[in-house]
């Protein structure tokens, strides 16, 4: 038997002494939930499997997960079953309200928002290939840094309401948009990055460090990383040289849950079989891949300080 997401939150609220609060009974929160960004300057690392994973994990713990698509590859989206094909969808995608000056809240925010698990507990703002325009409109605005900020700040209370915590999917390099998304997470004071232990990707996290130096440089914003190690093979010496790299140069920036090589994260998105594509902790929940996933997802949990209205800090 398979519990879910409200029977894992119901049981938490118990477990804490409280009954569990119907959703329009739940504790008014206003200030907008941890918002986890997720970059890196290289594609192919992992980085938007394991951002779908950890947010379909954290559901499947029982919070209610916004997941926000920022790439045009739209894999995010596509990995969470909505298709993108500009013919078949109606995607009101991040771009547009990036692209809004204004201070108002969104009211036509509900309306970009898909679900993916029922009761709200997995959410997504899909995106498609059409995104790639508001990066290209967004370098001729001034001060295009703070839209995503902007974005957030507007819509705090929504967000506040319904979520649990923010999860952004980046696209890999640098873009307007990706910036943009890095400078709003000074909320929490660091990005979450997935690197590859060898040569190319650990160039890649130099490259995004010195990124994320020079927004401090020029807006005095100070953002960190935090680096999750994924495709681990120990007995690959190439791989053993650079992980002594990454504890000698990142060592106080890794998380402590390492994800190893495993193939199950290539047949998520099956062609083959796609009736069963999507989030591996969710079709292959005791692999040992959706084990590592899920103690990384832990892990966030206690980082960002992520939490349920009305149970305190550190609860999973």
């Amino acid at each position: 038997m398979r519990y879910r997401p409200s029977d894992v939150r119901a049981a938490k609220y118990r477990a804490a002494g409280i009954e569990p609060p119907a959703i329009d009974q739940l504790p008014l929160r206003t200030k907008l939930p941890p918002v986890i960004v997720t970059r890196m300057t290289k594609g192919g690392v992992g980085k938007t499997s394991i951002s779908v994973n950890v947010a379909a994990a954290m559901a499947m713990m029982g919070y209610r997960v916004l997941m926000i698509d920022a790439d045009p590859q739209a894999s995010a989206s596509n990995l969470l079953g909505i298709e993108t094909a500009i013919y078949e969808t109606d995607i009101l995608h991040i771009g547009h309200f990036l692209k809004k000056p204004s201070n108002a809240p969104d009211e036509d925010l509900p309306g970009a928002i898909k679900h993916i698990y029922e009761g709200g507990f997995l959410d997504l703002i899909p995106a498609d290939i059409t995104l790639a325009e508001t990066d290209a409109s967004l370098v001729a605005v001034l001060s295009s840094h703070t839209r995503a900020e902007l974005f957030l700040n507007r819509n705090s209370t929504f967000f506040a309401q319904h979520y649990d915590v923010i999860v952004v999917d980046t696209a890999p390099g640098t873009t307007p948009v990706g910036l943009a998304f890095s400078f709003a997470a000074k909320q929490s004071g660091k990005v979450l990055t997935v690197v590859e232990p060898e040569g190319s990707c650990l160039r890649a996290l130099d490259s995004l460090a010195s990124n994320l130096a020079e927004i401090k440089a020029i807006t005095g914003a100070n953002i960190g990383m935090e680096v999750v190690i994924n495709k681990y093979h120990p007995s690959l010496k190439h791989v053993r040289e650079s992980m002594g790299f990454l504890y000698s140069k990142y060592g106080s920036m890794l998380n402590d849950s390492i994800i190893p090589q495993f193939s199950g994260f290539a047949r998520q998105l099956s062609a083959a079989a796609k009736e069963d594509a999507g989030p591996l902790v969710e079709f292959e929940s005791i692999s040992i891949g959706a084990a590592a996933v899920i103690d990384v997802a832990k892990s966030l949990i206690h980082s960002y300080g992520i939490t349920m209205p009305g149970l305190p800090a550190g609860v999973e």
